[in-house]
């Protein structure tokens, strides 16, 4: 696929689902879904052909709605819906790459994340929930996120939209935002997340810059929660902080043959600046919320990264106080590995293998790779190279992409060379 094409369609697809999600009402966020993938699936035999329109969003929108309402016939369900196909065919406009981080929002995007993030739902349904309509996430790629199976996911996902009938489609106001907050923010952290994954295997220079479309939209959407009058919340401004400051790394972590560039062998003259300065900013905001949250807590790891001039000057100290707090807040798997990397790199190496043997029979399979990389860096550190070279075939082997397999590889050979 064009990767200019895909990167716009997968930016409009957002705000068109979020649209066609309100005129239908959040019972049929299904339908909605359903309808607008027709339209993205029309746009890819048109556009080509046809070139570009102008609206490419008021495009999809008035492909989406026929969809939907010829669905909603075929059902026998068919009510009628408002005459809007001139209105929101004239959808504004997206903000430009070059205004990503301006904290613009539509109303209706907003609404949808956090119609999603509905309390009436399980925690992990409602971000489940989120980034399939928010992001247009496979299910495949979800799974792995919430610690499930793609079958039982999509149980989940049914049962919640059931749950869901009949709830308004807005934004909460005053006592119910506190309740969503945390699925939001980790919605968008875990959207993130997989931008930045998908970049890192991509292939090419060119294919990881379209693969980070997900990543500058959950900036812009971290940055206006922080700035929108309905959701500014210390919390927000802590979340977009860890964004921007992880987002300024994602310029080393390519390397020109398309290739995983690991923290440790990233080019520091090649972060992005600007965005280090705009995360500084937001992590000074975030300060009026108290008592910390763990948005603070790995937003402050990230700052450490920050401002080290290098991986070997880096305060492993200073983080491993951050993840000691982090894990008084959240002790699952991911800190827990986190907390043992950093006490390997602060010069407690045996601490850190005891504590990844004892957590060893818990973590899930998605991490598996994560936590044999992290067992082969304690072995490192305590001059068991042998061991070392063992933990990393085994992450090779269970590693979830070829590109994660190859950054292994490449780390497994310097280790016999050294």
């Amino acid at each position: 696929m064009n990767a200019p094409l895909a990167a716009l369609l997968a930016r409009e697809r957002r705000r068109v689902v979020a649209h066609l999600a309100r005129t239908l009402g959040s019972a049929r966020l299904a339908l909605a879904e359903d309808a607008v993938q027709t339209a993205t699936l029309r746009a890819l035999e048109r556009w080509p052909v046809d070139g570009v329109p102008d609206r490419p969003a008021g495009w999809l929108y008035r492909v989406a709605r026929h969809a939907a309402i010829d669905a909603l016939r075929h059902d026998g369900r068919h009510q009628p819906l408002p005459d809007d196909d001139a209105g929101l065919a004239e959808l504004p406009a997206a903000p430009p790459p070059e205004a990503r981080f301006a904290g613009e929002l539509d109303d209706d995007e907003l609404a949808l994340v956090f119609t999603a993030c509905h309390p009436l739902l399980p925690p992990a349904t409602q971000v489940a929930l989120a980034l399939r309509v928010l992001a247009g996430l496979e299910l495949k790629a979800i799974a792995p996120l919430v610690f499930t199976t793609e079958a039982a996911l999509a149980q989940r996902l049914a049962r919640a939209r059931e749950a869901l009938a009949g709830q308004a489609l807005r934004v909460p106001a005053g006592h119910e935002l506190a309740a969503r907050r945390e699925a939001v923010a980790t919605t968008l952290a875990l959207m993130f997340h997989l931008g930045m994954r998908a970049a890192g295997r991509a292939g090419g220079a060119e294919p990881a810059c379209a693969a980070m479309a997900p990543c500058w939209e959950a900036i812009r959407l971290a940055r206006a929660l922080a700035a929108h009058p309905a959701t500014a919340h210390g919390d927000a401004d802590a979340l977009a902080a860890l964004l921007l400051l992880h987002g300024a790394r994602l310029t080393g972590q390519v390397d020109d043959a398309g290739d995983m560039v690991p923290l440790p062998g990233q080019p520091r003259d090649r972060w992005d600046a600007g965005m280090i300065r705009m995360g500084f900013a937001h992590l000074r905001a975030s300060q009026r919320a108290q008592p910390p949250s763990r948005w603070h807590l790995l937003a402050g790891i990230a700052a450490e990264h920050a401002i080290a001039p290098d991986h070997e000057r880096t305060d492993w100290g200073a983080i491993v106080r951050y993840y000691d707090a982090l894990l008084a807040l959240d002790p699952s798997c991911a800190p827990r590995l986190g907390h043992a990397i950093a006490l390997a790199e602060a010069g407690e190496p045996g601490e850190a293998l005891r504590r990844l043997e004892v957590m060893r029979a818990e973590v899930p399979a998605a991490l598996h790779a994560h936590l044999f990389a992290a067992l082969s860096c304690a072995c490192e550190r305590l001059g068991d190279t042998a061991g070392a070279l063992d933990r990393l075939a085994q992450a090779i082997a269970v590693a979830p992409h070829p590109a994660d397999a190859r950054m292994l590889a490449r780390r497994r050979d310097a280790l016999r060379r050294s």
